[in-house]
């Protein structure tokens, strides 16, 4: 799927909501962004800080699934930005129940790879970084530098020990 198909779902899922009277946001960014790095989520609906506008974000994955599915996916978003229903709560659901019911969609609040018929992605993290408590031995991993990593003095282990940080090799 391209990006000029990708916006007409968009489009038709827009007016499907409206069709349902479900009360979508007026003020939705009509691109649809795709996000290259996403393995854990297949699509976001991002709220502009201090404003009611909204933007769409899908992994570049998704776009190597069927229609209905992509559909289904934009839909899920845009019940999001729905007044009341930027969390998975009953509103939402009521919403997400109507477009399932009318459209035939699998609308969920959490899908997996292979419920879309997608290949997942290998999950396998290189570990950069290790924590090792000085009393229990416990083993914190860590793939990123973080506070935990540059300022391991600051923390402690669940046991009262002392933290103390190594770059795995």
């Amino acid at each position: 799927m391209n990006r000029t198909e990708l916006e007409a779902c968009m489009e038709e899922v827009m007016a499907e909501c409206k069709a349902l009277k479900i009360p979508i946001s007026g003020k939705i960014d009509p691109q649809i962004y795709i996000n290259r790095r996403a393995k854990s989520r297949f699509a976001a609906c991002k709220r502009e800080a201090g404003k009611e506008c909204y933007k769409i974000e899908v992994c570049e994955s998704l776009l190597g699934t069927d229609r209905m599915t992509v559909k289904s996916i934009l839909a899920h978003e845009l019940l999001h930005t729905c007044c009341g229903c930027y969390n998975h709560g009953d509103r939402w659901k009521f919403y997400a129940d109507m477009m399932n019911r009318n459209y035939g969609y699998d609308i969920k609040t959490v899908t997996t790879y292979e419920a879309l018929g997608l290949k997942a992605p290998d999950k396998k993290k290189t570990i950069r970084y290790m924590v090792v408590c000085q009393r229990c031995g416990k083993k914190i991993y860590r793939q990123k530098k973080s506070r935990l990593i540059t300022n391991t003095s600051d923390y402690r282990c669940s046991c009262g020990g002392r933290l103390k940080a190594y770059k795995a090799e």
